[in-house]
């Protein structure tokens, strides 16, 4: 991928345009693995159905969310720019902190929207991991990422350059190959595999172990603890990984979808029903003075 692609008159970053296709990619994968999950289990009703064919949404809309705080996070310390040079801001970026504010909203808006629809955290989760997993793929496949020196013969260097380097993207593209393979094939062949936590388990660790091993070939500063930010990040993954546990069900889609619908329901019902018994007078049927009275004998 170039650094800047031209179209037409207009040109856009080469990792702007790597990161839009992985997502694209991302989005497209997690639209077919609820498109096969629809249309396996047929006697489903159709809410259940919307609710979870519309967690794609809330999770495209979550990335647009950080895509377009990250990109317009300049605006909030330079406005002038909306008026003196808009196309700059095509040009230009965040920081990581319009990153993290970006995630801190889109995670405010998924709690809003899972509370409001009665959606299972499990569910969305697996699915994030699906479009995840397929969009960090693509983009490292497409952004060329320089790595540690090597005499190998497929290092990679700058134009006139005789200085190699290990080409870090490819290795970690390459590492995450299998990992997709296994996520659209299992979601194919099990019904049910949505919702337990199993594609999340599988690829927080998996995707952790092959972020460790690439980042070996990978530049970066180690912190205090004799580790690169990237790979505290892959720890972290493979440890979360390894303790997340499994949701086990049998059943299939519609007690997964009950469960997690029902939870806020049943809640209701039982304030509503002890309100109720709160409201109605004791009954006085079979009521005496004498034995039940402040002055029955003791027994």
């Amino acid at each position: 991928m170039p650094e800047v692609v031209q179209i037409g008159p207009l040109q856009l970053q080469g990792q702007l345009v790597a990161l839009l296709l992985a997502c694209v990619l991302g989005f497209w994968l997690m639209r077919r693995v609820v498109r096969q999950w629809n249309q396996v289990e047929l006697e489903v009703p159709d809410t259940d159905r919307g609710a979870v064919k519309s967690m794609d949404d809330l999770i495209l809309n979550s990335a647009l969310i950080v895509f377009f705080t990250w990109r317009l996070g300049s605006l909030l310390t330079q406005p002038s720019l909306l008026w003196e040079s808009p196309m700059k801001l095509l040009l230009t970026a965040g920081s990581n902190m319009e990153i993290v504010v970006g995630i801190v909203l889109a995670y405010i808006y998924l709690t809003y929207q899972v509370r409001k629809h009665g959606m299972a955290w499990r569910v969305l989760l697996d699915m994030l991991a699906i479009g995840a997993a397929s969009a960090v793929f693509l983009y490292a496949a497409l952004t060329p990422s320089f790595g540690l020196p090597t005499l190998l013969p497929w290092g990679i260097g700058v134009e006139g350059t005789v200085s190699r380097f290990h080409p870090h993207h490819a290795y970690l593209a390459i590492l995450l190959v299998p990992l997709l393979v296994w996520q659209q094939l299992w979601t194919a062949r099990s019904t049910t595999v949505l919702g337990t936590g199993k594609l999340l388990k599988i690829t927080l660790f998996y995707g952790g172990a092959a972020g460790m091993v690439a980042s070996f070939f990978a530049l970066g500063e180690p912190t205090a603890l004799y580790l690169t930010p990237a790979q505290l990040l892959n720890l972290l993954m493979l440890i979360i990984g390894m303790n997340l546990p499994i949701l086990s069900h049998t059943t299939g889609r519609r007690e997964l979808m009950d469960m997690s619908q029902n939870d806020s329901k049943t809640q209701i019902q039982q304030e509503q029903q002890n309100q109720e018994r709160d409201k109605k007078p004791a009954s006085k049927e079979g009521y005496d003075k004498k034995l039940d009275g402040p002055n029955r004998p003791s027994t």
